[in-house]
């Protein structure tokens, strides 16, 4: 068989390599240009509004709260500056972040299987990351992949300086603030850059460094010393903010409470997560870990595919460090997943060809013919399912080109839990009955309102997930009563239709669990009325002005 990458004699020029490069950046830009027309999920519409509200002068966790690590909200702040309260925001930038890893997947791909198979996996991760829609896009996990890439590719360059290891440590430090288990993926980047794995396939296998013991020393200190810089940098930023004791509690607290709360209350907890992960995965897509080590060990290329296994174990460890495998947990996973795909096809491609070139060798040219047949339909065999979707998705995407508010408030492909139709009409309906300065209070899951709208909310709690959930303390309740009898918003939306059982651990949705929160329920009883109904929402209006409250 042929050699996968070019040996010191270059068998494949860089002018092919940018050929394949342009080819696979080509096919994903096609591939994912329908994804300008996501609407804005529920957790990006949160990343959105805690953005906004940084950007105003609050501060994170004191005086917004989400339980996710800081860097995302941090991330979404250019973004929200640059485009404003655009509903393709969310499609916009995860367009471009997908262009951005499949450049990095074809990049880490190549240096080890060659050009071809790194455009295969570039086209794979960008089919596979659009295949789950818009719960994806923009995720932490997908910039969490974007910052390790670029940390190892720091680390890979020829020419090293110091410079370069510590920008790849602020790199880590910044996946690491995304996402706080990022961190499995350090000892790859540490390693795997200096790594000489040319002997694995040797009869005593063994690994070895490409440099001294002390340049690697040296180097990966630089590396640590970047990551450190970062972690302190942000602790620093926190506590000279006065909202360290706020970040203390959510994120040392309540988030391991959370975390926990997936383990201890799913019964047979390990089949659950093997079940989630076929699931999220399907069967094909993990039996090509499989394939590629039975085929890396029969073909004796552990040296070139171990890289991707070791990519690939982080990348998975990430993933279920989480506890939960959501859909999106598994971003840091895919990249590395194709490119053990693309192992598979190439060397697949590969075995076909010899054994063609056998047959005609011996001038039985039908069975030449017969075995490129069998070849296509095989290559055949996988593609209707994905062309019909990317038909679908185009279909979809003509929609939002002639209509983008009918396509959103009518998206194909929406989550149980989201109201997209609902949502658009209260922001029609809160535009036209109240002023910008006016504050909006949503009891529910759907704080894209607040996003589209542009109205303030009077608590820190831009989701009510906290405060129906038993791993939360019960004292947040009481500060929300606090702050709605201080800030008396205008407007108080309830949802209905919103439980996330897997999340809150309560089957109520928001308008049910009123009967648990007696304390919200009598204040809008009491100070509020019922001023107009939508699909899964009710708006309540206050009954008294500020200033009459004042009076009396």
């Amino acid at each position: 068989m042929r050699k996968l990458v070019a040996d010191s004699g270059g068998s494949v020029s860089s002018y092919n390599a940018r050929i394949w490069l342009f080819g696979a950046l080509a096919t994903v830009f096609i591939l994912s240009l329908p994804n300008l027309q996501y609407p804005i999920g529920r957790d990006q519409a949160t990343y959105c509004v805690i953005a906004e509200s940084l950007l105003r002068g609050r501060h994170l966790y004191r005086d917004l709260w989400d339980n996710k690590p800081p860097g995302i909200f941090y991330l979404y702040v250019p973004l929200v500056k640059l485009f404003g309260h655009a509903m393709w925001l969310v499609g916009a930038v995860d367009l471009v972040c997908v262009v951005a890893a499949s450049f990095g997947v074809f990049c880490f791909c190549a240096k080890y299987l060659g050009p071809p198979a790194g455009a295969l996996a570039a086209a794979l991760y960008a089919y596979w990351h659009n295949s789950k829609g818009y719960i994806n896009a923009a995720q932490p996990e997908v910039f969490i992949v974007l910052f390790v890439l670029a940390a190892f590719f720091l680390l890979a360059s020829p020419s090293w300086a110091l410079w370069r290891s510590f920008a790849a440590g602020l790199a880590m430090g910044a996946a690491f603030w995304i996402k706080y288990n990022s961190l499995a993926f350090l000892p790859l980047v540490a390693f795997l850059p200096y790594l000489d794995c040319g002997r694995l396939d040797d009869a005593a296998p063994r690994l070895a460094l490409v440099v001294h013991w002390r340049e690697w020393a040296s180097r990966t200190a630089s590396l640590l010393a970047g990551l450190a810089a970062a972690i302190a940098a942000v602790l620093g930023g926190f506590m000279y903010s006065d909202a360290w004791p706020a970040m203390k509690e959510v994120q040392f607290k309540v988030l391991p409470r959370y975390g926990a709360m997936a383990v201890e209350r799913t019964p047979h907890y390990f089949l659950w997560a093997l079940g989630q992960i076929v699931f999220n995965l399907g069967t094909w897509p993990e039996a090509g870990v499989a394939l590629a080590l039975l085929i890396a060990w029969r073909c004796r290329e552990l040296h070139l595919t171990a890289p991707l296994f070791a990519a690939a174990l982080s990348g998975f460890l990430v993933t279920a460090s989480q506890a939960r495998f959501n859909a999106y947990s598994f971003e840091t996973f895919y990249p590395f997943l194709t490119m053990l795909w693309a192992y598979v096809a190439v060397r697949t491609f590969d075995g076909f060809r010899v054994l063609a070139a056998g047959f005609r060798a011996r001038g039985w040219n039908t069975a030449s013919i017969g075995v490129w047949l069998v070849f296509i339909n095989c290559a055949y065999f996988p593609l209707p399912g994905p062309s019909m979707r990317q038909m679908e998705r185009y279909q979809g995407f003509a929609r939002y080109w002639r209509s983008p508010e009918q396509s959103y408030e009518t998206y194909w492909w929406p989550l149980r839990i989201e109201h997209f139709r609902g949502e658009l009409q209260v922001v029609r309906y809160l535009r036209s009955h109240s002023i910008s300065r006016d504050q909006v209070f949503v009891w529910g899951t759907a704080p894209l309102i607040y996003f589209l709208s542009g109205r303030g909310c009077p608590s820190r709690f831009v989701s009510n997930l906290a405060l129906v959930s038993d791993w939360a303390p019960s004292t947040w309740r009481n500060e929300l009563i606090r702050n709605l009898r201080e800030k008396q918003p205008r407007f108080i939306i309830v949802e209905r239709g919103d439980a996330i059982p897997a999340v809150s651990g309560t089957t109520l949705d928001s308008e049910e669990y009123l009967i648990r929160y007696p304390a919200l329920a009598h204040l809008l009883a009491v100070e509020y009325k019922r001023s107009k109904a939508f699909k899964n929402f009710t708006v309540y209006v206050r009954l008294r002005s500020r200033a009459a409250g004042r009076a009396s």
